[in-house]
């Protein structure tokens, strides 16, 4: 039992230590909108689809959060 309680928490100090690598994930390192940009830019987008018009990648989507949009 002692064997399965240590296995779960070296995985789960594993993915916790991965969350903050994502660049989805890190409000800080969404790039700020500028006045020439699409009001979407930074905006949430959900599976690899940013679905504003004016906007269509979508940077850092993973299975633990989603990412954000960037302009055409």
């Amino acid at each position: 039992m002692r064997r399965y309680l240590v296995w779960a928490v070296i995985f789960l100090l594993c993915v916790h230590s991965l969350m903050p690598s994502v660049s989805g994930c890190n409000p800080k390192a969404r790039p700020r909108r500028t006045k020439k940009d699409p009001w979407c830019v930074g905006v949430d987008c959900h599976q690899d689809v940013c679905g504003y018009e004016g906007c269509n990648g979508c940077v850092g989507a993973n299975l633990w959060c989603h990412g954000y949009c960037t302009r055409a």
